[in-house]
């Protein structure tokens, strides 16, 4: 299985079967991943976003990372703290779409940025990407932040986002 590390986290891909895991029941991932079970569970919108994903991992298990969720483990915790999503391949233009997502009690922390900057690292490894987009919507400074400080740049707003990209 593919791992990043940073100095604090342990940053994951789920595959197929842990992806299923986390839709039917959360603690059952986080057991058969050994980490620490919480007494989380994904809530509705989350649960949709996973299905979601899931169907992309399973037409496209070579590539499955592209696809899927990737978990945010605090190794001092041995415990999810987040997670990002990579929206696919690369299309034709080299462009990546990420999103992410912290736990409310490790927001803040320096996690996120860790974490993306690492997994931005990491996808352009792939010749193929060019630029990795993300949007934030326009009142989370928190979230724009983040995106500052691992050197994306604004690029463009709709009626509820601002769009952010880090070119290679």
């Amino acid at each position: 299985m593919l791992k990043l590390n940073t100095e604090r986290l342990l940053i994951l891909p789920l595959d197929e079967y842990n992806l299923r895991l986390s839709i039917d029941d959360f603690n059952k991932m986080e057991k058969n991943l050994g980490l620490t079970i919480t007494d989380k569970n994904i809530g509705y919108r989350e649960k949709n976003v996973f299905k979601i994903r899931l169907n992309s991992v399973k037409n496209n298990p070579m590539n499955y990372m592209w696809y899927t969720t990737w978990i945010i483990i605090l190794k001092s915790e041995n415990r999810i703290v987040g997670h990002i999503m990579l929206k696919g391949y690369p299309n034709e233009n080299g462009e990546v779409i990420i999103g992410y997502y912290s736990q409310d009690e490790y927001r803040c922390k320096g996690h996120m940025t860790e974490a993306l900057r690492r997994l931005t690292q990491w996808a352009f490894l792939n010749s193929d990407v060019k630029c990795i987009i993300a949007d934030t919507l326009k009142n989370n400074i928190p979230s724009q932040k983040v995106l500052q400080k691992i050197g994306m740049v604004f690029y463009m707003e709709d009626d509820e986002c601002f769009w952010w990209k880090l070119e290679r």
